[in-house]
Order: C-alpha cells, then sequence, then structure tokens
C-alpha cells in the first residue's frame, strides 16, 4: 500500500481540497483508496458525510492514532492512503511524515504560503522521504506563480509541472460530496486534478 500525505504548515493551503479530489481521481484509475482526515477540523470527513458514494473510505484519526488506522487499511486492501495532515502541529506532522511515502505540499502563490515552507521542508528532511510542492489556488495566469516557482527551486524539491487553479468547481463540488472529476468530469479543474494524481502516481513508482 503507498502512503502519501498532504501536509502544509499554512492553513487554507488546499491540503483538504486535493487530499480528496487527488484520492477520487486516484479510485477512477483503479485503485482502491482510503483518506486518513488527520486534521482537527475534519473538513475531509464533513465532505464524506456529504457524500452519496461510500468511497474512497475517509478515516478520521488523530496523529497517535494513525498506525492503527493505516493497519486497518492494509487489512482492508487498500492500495492507496491519503493523510490530509493537520496545519500549525510540527510534532503531529513529523509523525505522520515518517509513515508516508511521499508529501506533497501544498502552495499558493502568496508570501505568507511562501514563508510557512522552511517548515515543511524541515519535516520531509528529518522524516527522510520524499518530497514535492504542488501550486494550488492559484489566479488565473497570475505572474506571481513563476515568481513562486523560482522561490520554491532553491529547495530542491520536485515541482508538480501544472498548477491548481483557484476555480468554483472544486468549492461547488467540495459543498455536494463529490470531486470535480465526477461534478465536471470533462472541465478544467478536472484535467488539472487527473494530472496531477497521474504526476503522484508516476512518482511512486520511481
Amino acid at each position: 500500500m503507498n502512503v502519501i500525505a498532504f501536509l502544509s504548515q499554512k492553513g487554507g493551503s488546499g491540503k483538504t481540497t486535493l487530499s480528496v479530489h487527488a484520492a477520487v481521481a486516484a479510485e477512477a484509475s483503479g485503485e482502491r483508496v482510503c483518506i486518513i482526515d488527520a486534521d482537527p477540523q475534519e473538513s475531509a470527513t464533513a465532505w464524506a458525510s456529504a457524500r452519496e458514494a461510500q468511497t474512497p473510505v475517509v478515516a478520521t484519526a488523530q496523529a497517535g492514532e494513525l498506525d492503527a488506522a493505516l493497519n486497518a487499511a492494509r487489512g482492508e486492501g487498500m492500495t492507496l492512503t491519503v493523510i490530509d495532515a493537520p496545519p500549525h502541529a510540527a510534532p503531529a506532522a513529523s509523525q505522520i511524515a515518517k509513515r508516508a511515502e511521499m508529501i506533497l505540499i501544498p502552495v499558493r502563490p502568496a508570501a505568507f504560503d511562501l514563508a510557512a515552507v522552511p517548515a515543511a521542508v524541515e519535516i520531509v528532511r528529518a522524516a527522510k522521504v520524499r518530497g514535492a510542492f504542488v501550486l494550488s489556488a492559484c489566479p488565473f495566469r497570475a505572474p506571481e506563480i513563476g515568481e513562486t516557482r523560482a522561490a520554491l527551486e532553491p529547495y530542491g524539491l520536485p515541482i508538480f509541472p501544472g498548477e491548481i487553479t483557484d476555480r468554483r468547481a472544486f468549492a461547488r463540488a467540495v459543498t455536494t460530496g463529490s470531486a470535480v472529476t465526477e461534478f465536471e468530469s470533462d472541465g478544467k479543474a478536472a484535467e488539472e486534478i487527473r494530472a496531477l494524481w497521474g504526476w503522484i502516481r508516476d512518482a511512486l513508482k520511481r
């Protein structure tokens, strides 16, 4: 079973959005997927409650319950677990990072998000796991996107070559308990999420 985590030390970076949408895209590609909601806000859990489909399974678990949740996922034959990590919780984030094969760090093209990057990178390096950046909630064709990429390059982690644009489809999908690949399957948001999952999948194989 592969384990990935969306982790940021900045609230509002898009962790939960990317977690649930990537999980649904992964399931559509043939994975058996579990989402572990380790964020005290439990937004992924609320999304699952509004969802008609029974999958992906969403389990609520704090850092101390993580091993039991991962063991349960393995026992159920899951092939991928996506962890929505808590923000502003370095000890919990470190525990999550040590149990993941890959950490995805969402970064909005904004000064406050960039200021939180060093703390997230430090967690990834301390855990000795692979890390990568994902530009999220990007405004359309803004110069800040390129500037943010340039600011991230010195950290030496891979950067998802696309970006996740701030589109209304994401919010609309979440309110109905769906993902953009279901809500508007031929839309731009769905295209971006499928590209993100494809990139993550390929990285896990390397």
